[in-house]
């Protein structure tokens, strides 16, 4: 396929150098007919020669990134916005990748690591969603099944007192911290739920195969 792309672009290029040829000559040769043709037809098979060269050149990159990735056994990666839960700015972005044993998110120059033995939960709620499990906790009393930051509990708030139209998706990640803890982090994935998914349907398996966690209340 790339040797396909490289000749093609080549292809290209030949072609537009034809009509460049004829509309430089019909610039200095007194009525040639199509000369404003062959200018838009060289313009055209140029402009697209670029676009399958640089193609070409992305999907190059593109399949070294993935080969890299699968050396590291990566098992699935998203680009996902942070909102909370690690030392990053809100609104960062961040790669996130799994592997069959760990978490790593690669955000603001650092990457973070977080064993699956330590996630707890691994969620995707809309913000409307939260919204709701914030207000029944309130209403009951009780702590929802998801556990929230102070910026996630914002993010209730606030789809609760807007009329809601589109829907944000979030990446809701529960583990159990180096204190021994239970904490929270949370990625924002836009509008469409699939970057999140991605993230949260290759851990839930893994989360099965952990042991079953005690706390002492």
């Amino acid at each position: 396929m790339k040797v396909l792309r490289v000749i093609g672009s080549i292809l290209l290029f030949v072609v537009s150098f034809v009509f460049a040829i004829f509309f430089l000559m019909g610039l200095f040769i007194p009525d040639f007919e199509g000369v404003w043709i062959a200018g838009i037809f060289t313009v055209v098979f140029f402009i697209s020669g670029m676009f399958v060269k640089g193609k070409s050149k992305r999907k190059i990159e593109n399949d070294k990134h993935k080969d890299e990735l699968k050396e590291r056994g990566v098992l699935a990666s998203s680009k996902l916005h942070h909102v909370e839960g690690l030392p990053l700015a809100e609104k960062t972005l961040c790669s996130v990748h799994v592997t069959h044993d760990t978490l790593i998110v690669e955000g603001g120059g650092t990457t973070f690591e977080l064993k699956s033995s330590q996630i707890r939960a691994a969620e995707v709620k809309t913000d409307a969603e939260i919204a709701n499990i914030v207000h029944s906790s309130a209403v009951k009393g009780i702590a929802g099944g998801l556990l929230f930051g102070p910026i996630g509990l914002v993010v209730g708030a606030r789809a609760t007192n807007k009329k809601q139209t589109t829907y944000t998706y979030y990446l809701i990640i529960n583990f159990v911290n180096a204190n021994g803890d239970l904490t929270a982090i949370m990625f924002d994935g836009g509008n469409t739920p699939f970057s999140s998914q991605r993230i949260s349907n290759k851990l839930h398996p893994i989360l099965k195969q952990n042991p079953k966690a005690t706390v002492q209340l």
